[in-house]
């Protein structure tokens, strides 16, 4: 119903032509013609015959119209509006909608007893709102119904793998995707055009917490490959992402990216190959999104967290053994770390004889069992 945009916007109906200058507020209430509510729905003048669709915008806008005659008077009634020319399955339809909605109560003798708006307009609001997420569930549900029966079928269905042909493809069908989840979000990320586009974005959307059906906030964990430290600023925006929500780690040789929803859907980013995003694909086939899901488990074990953890060394001290159990290079860690490699390289030995690693991924392991990172 468009009540609120008619009430904000110009009177029910002009008295004809534009308003003059002295047509202000206060003076009396505008009258609904019969033939404005007539032209909106093209009603036959001589039968009266009304088709109220409900979803039509013209019968909404003359259900508004005569919303606002009853609202502007104090004791409105079926028969004044029948007064003012308006015809009588007109009223009688739109005032048991009215009725409906929870606007008006309709009495004896045709009397309407209008509801305050303050009241009646919010209570509908969270109606529409109500059916609104009933619906957005429901749409999930059954979509997984759909899927699944055309998974077990003999004959697979097309729209179980769908080719994407872009980035711009992938960043929608991801969102869409991500709107539908109802629990978590599984995610792992090469060093891909997608990623970095994700990374070039304002450093206060990742903050953001990623919601679900209802707005629920989803569970969601990524593993990063350590190539993604070569952005400029990754660090930052990794902390910002984790203040989101985001529980992350860091291994080396992701493969290619994915965003797996649920057990419902999994978008694989293959822009590592092709940098327009062409061949990457919607998956909702079951067996295909539970073989990415264990995949996406198994880097998650393969991968170190990025944490501020023991208070035995230094910030800077702790980024490095974070950074360095990863498998990041020199170069990475001084980038991120902000200091020259050959200070790196000092660091990493001095760190080593500290540990009694040999190796540096020995070093690595000796620092994440003494909880240094």
């Amino acid at each position: 119903m468009v009540v609120m945009s008619q009430l904000a916007g110009r009177p029910a109906a002009d008295a004809g032509g534009d308003a003059e200058a002295g047509d202000m507020p206060g003076n009396d209430p505008p009258v609904v013609r019969a033939d404005d509510c007539d032209q909106a729905l093209d009603i036959d003048p001589l039968s009266g015959n009304l088709e109220l669709a409900a979803d039509d915008a013209k019968a909404e806008g003359v259900l508004t119209r005569i919303f606002l005659a009853a609202l502007q008077h104090p004791e409105p009634t079926r028969a004044l509006l029948i007064a003012q020319g308006m015809k009588a399955p007109l009223v009688d339809h739109s005032l048991a909608v009215l009725a409906s909605r929870g606007l008006i109560r309709l009495g004896a003798e045709g009397r309407i007893e209008v509801i305050p708006p303050d009241i009646s307009l919010p209570a509908l609001a969270l109606d529409y709102e109500r059916r609104a997420r009933e619906t957005r569930s429901a749409a999930h549900e059954l979509a997984q119904v759909f899927f699944q029966a055309r998974s077990a079928s003999r004959t697979p269905d097309v729209g179980t793998v769908r080719i994407l042909n872009s980035l711009d493809e992938i960043a929608a069908v991801t969102a869409e995707a991500v709107a539908a989840g109802t629990q978590q979000i599984r995610t792992f990320r090469s060093l891909s055009p997608r990623t970095r586009a994700i990374f070039a974005s304002p450093l206060h959307s990742h903050e953001e917490p990623t919601r679900g059906v209802g707005g629920n906030q989803l569970e969601y964990t990524t593993v990063y490959d350590t190539d993604v430290l070569e952005i400029d600023g990754a660090l930052e925006i990794l902390e910002a992402r984790e203040r989101g929500g985001e529980r992350f780690r860091l291994t080396s040789s992701v493969p290619f990216s994915a965003v797996i929803v649920d057990e419902a859907a999994a978008i694989v980013d293959v822009s590592a190959f092709d940098p327009s995003g062409f061949g990457s694909a919607l998956i909702r086939a079951r067996s295909m999104v539970l073989a990415l899901i264990a995949l996406s488990d198994r880097l998650w074990d393969l991968g170190s967290p990025l944490s501020a953890g023991g208070l035995a060394t230094e910030r800077r001290d702790q980024m490095i053994l974070a950074l360095l159990a990863a498998g990041a290079p020199d170069a990475t860690i001084a980038r991120q770390a902000g200091v020259s490699q050959r200070t790196v390289e000092r660091r990493v030995r001095a760190l080593m004889d500290q540990l009694g690693a040999g190796t540096r991924f020995q070093a690595g392991v000796q620092a994440a069992r003494r909880g240094l990172i």
